[in-house]
């Protein structure tokens, strides 16, 4: 373990002892296209131990040799802020990596220097720069002299170009080179005020006489130590005691009367102010700076008025291309299924074991699976909103939105990830720095529909409201997120009070995705599907399918299932759903994707989507589905996603989700079904 308390072991998996290579850089650097380009398909995508944040490690292959890659979660700096920034120092700090292949934006790259400035300053030397971007630099009239940028630096720098593939043989050399110790580094420190720098040799003075020498440098240790990071208090604190702990601490305050603020923003803005001074030594400049098209489009795309339009537009663009594609490669896999079941039956004489494979399995997983081109078309286009930049540029136009609900606009990236699913998400609010906009942002994230979610609401939408699908879908969506922003609002104001946090984000620049990598990334992301229809929805659908069938079938009021809806169609039916739809939301609190799968088996369904949808629509009116499809949206989040807030939140947090979940979809659907019922 490193210094810092994380439950996780940062060493991983290598049962061929491969040498490691560390993969490191600020977010949208293009360190996944690089990681990718040197992995190619050789890639296995998981979490770290004990946390659910993405690990990806992939084995490069180059001369007949192969080499473990790791790709560290991408940060701005290696401080104790955030699980993310957390996994990378750890990492580092215990040596796991034989090279670090530090990944920076050429474009924009005083702020890129300052994570390399944090990796050099732990003692780091086994450091390549792979200088990305290169293209976009030079388009903005910037040249860099690369020998006299390797000489400053002390390390070896590769210019590249990710997308074209430009350096990259060049940087596998160098990875190697460093590996085999054929390259010998003198890394550059920052070097700081005559007060800081006299502050930290006092300290390292002290540190000098602990076993903290034999693992970690001690002038990184000090240099955190005047951050007040806490991590490396608690560490500090366990070697010296309290006495000479209180001491440095007393020396720290004094400090910080002196600059009149706190160090760690001393410390931050002088370390940039030695990042400038280096730059100045290698980077060319050509000509006065001019206005980009970059520049130009945003303009238009964070407008406070056109911008959201945009918003608005391009997510509407993004269903229609998901129904226009999908909805053809459905019907073909609904039909599969359903040819599937007509000719399996035949040939399975004991009825009770061929209603279990034909309805149950097939029927069931059947219905769930053939809404995978939908679910994988999704993840397509939201690759490719990531790819080409756009997602900050949404992050901050819906900053200005959310910080009226009192949440800044980061919370808006793991409510975007919630579109793909909600654990992930909720997994994903460990970036956000404060506590409360964590707790609040985990709260509301399951309110955002995810692709599971998004069976239910495209099968009813199809459905229902064939003409207009698209637009009803979207119309689910966007009641979804303003009863999620308005529940950030409310839980802000009356259960988590707290002072808001600023709001900070890079816009990158525009790119063209690279298809290879917005293929990889939608399938390692949809998988997830696949993975659950084998498992969890195989289970339920077999469950609900022996519930419907026992002690007697589905239509004389005995199954187990009938008697489970009638004794909640009560209440279901304030909401205008009969006991079937009380069944099926039951179900679907194993996984969504069971509310359609149970109406299957509910109906007997073997003929597949299309002859569901029939018989739904003889026994539902529109306004019904529409509230179904909300409510689905709305009410308890699956076993997985409060699993999730558990584990992030604690018992506590678990138990507010379910319950006010439930309360907000009961009350939404009870609303929406009587005053449509009125209006229409």
């Amino acid at each position: 373990m490193g210094c810092c308390d994380v439950k996780n072991d940062p060493k991983i998996s290598n049962k061929k002892g491969l040498k490691i290579v560390a993969l490191a850089g600020n977010p949208n650097v293009g360190k996944t296209t690089i990681f990718n380009a040197l992995t190619g398909l050789r890639q296995h995508v998981g979490n770290w131990p004990g946390v659910t944040v993405e690990k990806k490690e992939g084995i490069m292959k180059y001369k007949g040799r192969e080499f473990l890659v790791v790709d560290l979660p991408g940060t701005y700096s290696l401080t104790a802020h955030s699980i993310d920034e957390l996994i990378a120092r750890n990492f580092i700090l215990d040596g796991n990596a034989d090279v670090v292949v530090d990944i920076a934006d050429s474009s924009c790259l005083m702020r890129n220097l300052f994570l390399t400035m944090e990796i050099l300053e732990m003692g780091v030397k086994n450091v390549v720069i792979a200088l990305n971007k290169i293209d976009l630099a030079k388009k903005k009239g910037v040249k860099f002299d690369i020998r006299k940028m390797e000489k400053v630096l002390g390390v070896p720098v590769i210019p590249t170009n990710a997308k074209s593939g430009e350096g990259l043989d060049e940087l596998k050399k160098a990875i190697v080179a460093m590996i085999d110790g054929k390259i010998t580094t003198n890394p550059v420190i920052p070097v700081y005020e005559e007060p800081i720098e006299r502050e930290i040799e006092h300290i390292s003075k002290l540190l000098t006489g602990t076993v903290l020498i034999e693992r970690y440098n001690l002038r990184w240790l000090a240099i955190k130590l005047l951050e007040r990071d806490e991590e490396v208090i608690k560490l500090v604190l366990n070697h010296l005691g309290h006495g000479k702990m209180d001491e440095i601490l007393q020396h720290i305050s004094e400090l910080e009367q002196y600059y009149k603020r706190s160090l760690d923003i001393v410390i931050a803005n002088q370390k940039y102010e030695f990042i400038d001074n280096l730059i100045h030594q290698f980077v060319i400049h050509q000509g006065e700076f001019k206005e980009t098209l970059n520049d130009q489009v945003d303009r238009i795309l964070t407008h406070p008025v056109y911008g959201f339009l945009s918003l608005a537009a391009v997510f509407y663009a993004l269903f229609k291309f998901v129904f226009t594609f999908g909805t053809p490669m459905q019907e073909h896999l609904d039909a599969l299924f359903s040819n599937l079941g007509e000719a399996i039956a035949p040939y399975i004489a004991n009825e009770m074991v061929r209603g279990l494979v034909v309805d149950g399995i097939i029927g069931g997983v059947g219905a769930v699976l053939s809404f995978f081109p939908l679910v994988f078309l999704l993840f397509i286009g939201m690759a490719i909103l990531e790819d080409t930049g756009y997602m900050a540029r949404a992050a901050v136009v819906m900053e200005r939105v959310m910080r009226k609900f009192g949440l800044p606009g980061k919370s808006f990236i793991p409510m975007v990830l919630a579109f793909g699913c909600n654990v992930p998400a909720v997994m994903a609010t460990r970036a956000l720095d404060d506590e409360r906009d964590r707790i609040i942002t985990m709260l509301i994230n399951p309110l955002v529909p995810c692709s599971a979610r998004m069976v239910v609401i495209t099968f009813l939408a199809g459905a229902f409201f064939q003409e207009h699908k698209a637009l009803i879908a979207v119309g689910i969506y966007m009641i979804s997120i303003l009863l999620a922003l308005l529940s950030a609002l409310l839980i802000g104001k009356f259960i988590i009070k707290g002072e808001e946090s600023p709001f900070v984000i890079e816009l990158p620049d525009y790119l063209i995705p690279s298809w290879k990598t917005v293929i990889i990334h939608s399938w390692e992301r949809s998988k997830e599907f696949l993975r659950k229809a084998g498992t969890v929805i195989l289970f339920g659908a077999i469950l609900i399918w022996y519930l419907s069938n026992y002690p007697v079938p589905v239509g004389s009021g005995l199954s187990y299932a009938e008697k489970l809806g009638k004794a909640l169609e009560p209440f279901s039916m304030l909401m205008g759903l009969d006991w079937k739809a009380a069944v099926s939301l039951i179900f679907g609190i194993i996984a969504k994707e069971n509310v359609i799968a149970t109406y299957g088996i509910l109906y007997g369904v073997e003929e597949g989507e299309q002859a569901l949808a029939i018989l739904m629509r003889n026994a539902m009116t529109p306004l019904q589905a529409f509230t179904l499809a909300l409510v689905t949206t709305l009410y308890l989040p699956c076993i997985a996603t409060i699993g999730a807030i558990r584990a992030e939140g604690g018992n506590k947090w678990a138990l507010v989700a379910v319950v006010y979940n439930l309360a907000l979809a009961s009350i939404i659907g009870i609303l929406v079904y009587h005053l449509g019922f009125f209006l229409l």
